[in-house]
């Protein structure tokens, strides 16, 4: 399975985990999003309602009790109208104010029904006799009726003179208060739908934005690499969107970079085939018949079995590279002398090209490494150097020791690379010189080989190069002191 068909499945199951889960329709986003608004609308509105009235309530209280507490100072002040003040109290504030001669008198005349106990205990009975006022709260249970009271002493000679008391039931609403609790839902239902409404518009744009990323996600693991989010935002999902607008683009040029392979590897392949069909089909037929030209037919069937032989191998080879299903043998070499083993073979193509060739080994340099995949490395990078060489060819190679580590460099003076093309020539399928004319062999496969063995090796590979002036390669490995 190549990295195209993962990018697809990927795409495919992304786009299944967006749609939700059709057999069960709360798994929906937009209905758990509107669930959650809902949720949340209801409970702000119980939470303005519940804490403007607690407030409410707390600040009447606490202003009623202070109210009367300084209007039975007030009396407790003209104690010598305090009968007056009592009618007074009565007929204009249309309260029960009573006043009793000591804390006994009016304990006989609570009803029955209440529980005299609790309506004023005997502590609260001490701290009344010492000059110290009492407010309670207590329920009539046989009526369900609240009550508040106010148990003011009037002491004169720090003895009791006479005790006042108002009680204020609290259980029927005034019309100060309905209102109040009118405009506390009135407040809260404004609150919710405020929080209703911008939290809607979030959620909207999020979910749109995600409607959009499953359409995309769609499109992409259906081979549409042109598919493309507009919708785009500053958070997680902005970041998704962007993922994948790059995802779409690089499929799209691996898309197309995997058809010029194809192209390519079909010429490369159907031109020696044709090579061999054709001279072996000329022997057969009996058409080459002085043995001069029969051996030199037989050596160019040779020599294209061989480049089909290396192609098919190359690709193999990368195959595995990628899948990262090879293991290298690796045991201590003396680099120099395998360059030296290796570079002999070329010696005949040196010279029948015209080639000038020099090398500057160090013979000291021992690195951890397999042969056979040291090899096809060097061949990689000078095969090249021999492909795009130019007039005059000329071909360097040095390797020296820096440290812990050591440089193979291997320079040519050929046609060059842009430096645009430098940070991609080792990507899977590209090639180039895509202009250069089809007699120049080649997959684009070569340079993506020799940088994934290069980190096998623990190493890297880095090219320094200018159009026109020539290339150098430099394969940096980790040394054996």
């Amino acid at each position: 399975m190549n990295r195209l068909e993962r990018y697809k499945i990927l795409m495919t199951n992304v786009t299944a985990l967006l749609a939700g889960r059709p057999e069960n329709s709360f798994h929906s986003l937009k209905q758990k999003s509107v669930f959650f608004l809902i949720a949340i609308s209801l409970f702000v509105f119980f939470m303005s309602w519940g804490l403007l009235r607690t407030f409410y309530l707390q600040a009447h209280e606490s202003y009623i009790r202070s109210s009367f507490i300084e209007l039975l100072r007030s009396i407790d002040d003209d104690f010598e109208n305090v009968d007056k003040s009592i009618d007074w109290t009565k007929k204009t504030l249309n309260v029960n104010l009573h006043k009793f001669e000591d804390v006994e008198e009016l304990i006989v005349e609570v009803p029955t029904y209440i529980n005299k106990e609790k309506f004023l205990s005997l502590n609260e009975r001490k701290k009344i006799n010492q000059g110290d006022y009492v407010v309670k709260k207590f329920k009539v249970t046989d009526f369900g009726v609240n009550l508040t009271s106010f148990f003011y002493p009037v002491m004169k000679n720090g003895v009791l003179e006479c005790l006042l008391f108002i009680y204020l039931p609290v259980n029927n609403a005034t019309k100060e208060s309905l209102v109040f609790s009118l405009v506390v839902v009135i407040i809260g239902m404004i609150a919710a739908l405020l929080i209703f409404m911008i939290a809607k518009k979030s959620f909207g744009k999020s979910y749109n934005q995600l409607q959009e990323i499953k359409l995309a996600a769609t499109e992409v693991s259906k081979g549409n690499f042109d598919a493309k989010i507009w919708e785009k935002s500053d958070d997680e999902l902005g970041e998704i969107s962007d993922i994948i607008n790059v995802m779409s683009v690089s499929l799209k040029n691996n898309q197309e970079r995997m058809k010029e392979f194809m192209e390519d590897i079909s010429h490369e392949i159907k031109t020696p085939l044709t090579y061999i069909k054709t001279y072996n089909q000329a022997l057969m037929d009996g058409m080459i018949q002085e043995p001069e030209e029969q051996q030199k037919s037989f050596r160019l069937i040779d020599r294209e079995t061989n480049r089909l032989q290396k192609l098919i191998q190359n690709f193999l080879d990368f195959t595995k590279l990628d899948a990262e299903a090879v293991e290298l043998n690796k045991q201590p070499i003396v680099f120099a002398q395998a360059i030296e083993e290796i570079m002999m073979k070329y010696e005949p193509i040196f010279h029948r090209q015209h080639i000038q060739f020099e090398m500057s080994l160090d013979y000291d340099v021992i690195i951890d490494g397999d042969e056979e995949r040291l090899e096809q490395i060097i061949q990689n990078i000078v095969q090249n150097a021999i492909r795009y060489s130019k007039e005059n060819p000329h071909i360097e190679m040095k390797l020296e020791k820096q440290g812990k580590k050591c440089i193979l460099s291997i320079s040519d003076n050929g046609i060059g690379i842009s430096k645009e093309h430098i940070d991609i020539i080792t990507n899977r399928f590209v090639r180039v010189n895509k202009v250069r004319s089809r007699k120049e062999s080649g997959t684009g496969i070569g340079l993506s080989i020799v940088e994934k063995l290069m980190t096998l090796h623990g190493g890297k590979m880095e090219i320094e190069s200018e159009l026109g002036v020539g290339t150098t390669f430099k394969l940096i490995f980790p040394c054996i002191d």
